[in-house]
């Protein structure tokens, strides 16, 4: 299981390290001189260890690299604000991207969005205790430790955050949290009793896995629906050549591929889409004070 780390430190330091760690990946002067020369850098989404997962994004990786007809080198950021980072300094070419870490880096000009796929009308994200535990409600979740996925997650992080302070919650205050890493790990640490709640969307998908068994788990809240669902982004200097390959070749081979359940969503995409899909969860962010700038 992945380490905890206190929330109030989780966003600087990651970004920091992913920072470090990426410098001498993609983005180069050489690159963008002699792009098809050089390997494109994709940067998965951080923190599970599922294997079926990682498999999912394995597949996507052999698609960039069929879309653009070059190698294609992986990493993975500390957390999705690493992936921002990385993004946003010319360390990464291409992501895999949360809609609320997508909301986040397209405000701050950190990322251009290529595609990104509607959401379904179900809830973003579930809240679990233990059965047994007494926390039968998200009110009960008042002076427990909270399992959050990282920052830049929307359905390991923001969604719940904002489900918890509708219900007149005050992280720091009412509850206390940590950023697990992963969904995985947020719900196992719960399992193992090192918190006392975890939200998130996978559940089921983990439990199939044998990551978790869900048997030994209890819903104790669902969020509202967000608007969107996963996005494909590049770094804003990924040269046209690229950027091009790309929008015209993953929308289709992504969309409805059954070997991808994990992204989510449904079969309606919508290209080059910009701010607005993403404007309702910068809403959100300002209506329980969540300050973006605060979280590149």
């Amino acid at each position: 299981m992945s380490p905890l780390t206190p929330r109030r430190l989780a966003a600087g330091v990651t970004l920091a390290a992913a920072a470090l760690s990426l410098t001498a990946c993609g983005g180069s002067t050489e690159a963008a001189q002699n792009p098809a020369e050089e390997p494109i850098v994709f940067a998965m989404p951080p923190g599970t260890d599922d294997p079926n997962i990682l498999k999912e994004f394995e597949l996507l990786q052999d698609m960039i690299g069929e879309a653009t007809e070059r190698p294609v080198q992986e990493e993975m950021p500390a957390d999705y604000l690493g992936v921002v980072e990385a993004l946003r300094q010319d360390h990464v070419d291409v992501a895999i991207l949360s809609p609320f870490a997508t909301s986040l880096a397209i405000k701050n000009g950190s990322v251009d969005p290529l595609v990104v796929w509607k959401a379904s009308d179900d809830p973003a994200s579930t809240c679990y205790s233990l059965k047994e535990s007494g926390i039968d409600t998200v009110e009960d979740v008042a002076g427990t430790q909270v399992a959050f996925v990282d920052p830049g997650s929307t359905t390991g992080y923001f969604m719940p955050a904002a489900l918890l302070s509708k219900a007149g919650l005050t992280d720091g205050e009412d509850y206390e949290s940590t950023f697990a890493g992963g969904h995985d790990s947020a719900l196992l640490a719960v399992a193992n009793g090192s918190v006392d709640v975890a939200c998130s969307s996978i559940m089921d998908m983990l439990g199939e896995a044998g990551t978790v068994n869900p048997d030994d788990f209890q819903a104790i809240g669902q969020t509202d629906p967000i608007p969107v669902g996963i996005a494909v982004v590049v770094s804003p200097n990924l040269d046209e050549a690229t950027r091009t390959a790309l929008l015209e070749h993953l929308p289709e081979a992504i969309t409805g591929n059954p070997d991808l359940t994990s992204l989510g969503g449904n079969d309606e995409y919508i290209l080059e889409p910009g701010l607005e899909p993403f404007q309702p969860l910068l809403d959100a962010a300002d209506a329980v004070g969540l300050n973006l700038e605060d979280m590149r």
